[in-house]
């Protein structure tokens, strides 16, 4: 079978704010290049899919 796999990849700000609400706003309204980025992601959803084209679709892992 085909699926499709959402991956998720964490990283932080250092936000000065008045409130966490502000914070998280400010954090929202950032640029990529702004984010201190984990070096790891993890695999969070997975549902099936085939509506690519074969070539789109990995089988193998690429490391163990």
């Amino acid at each position: 079978m085909k699926f499709l796999v959402t991956i998720t990849r964490t990283g932080y700000l250092f936000v000065e704010a008045e409130t966490e609400a502000e914070a998280m706003d400010i954090a929202n309204h950032q640029l990529t290049d702004k984010v201190y980025w984990d070096d790891d992601w993890n695999a969070t959803d997975c549902q099936a899919d085939d509506t690519e084209p074969d070539c789109m679709y990995i089988k193998e892992k690429a490391f163990e």
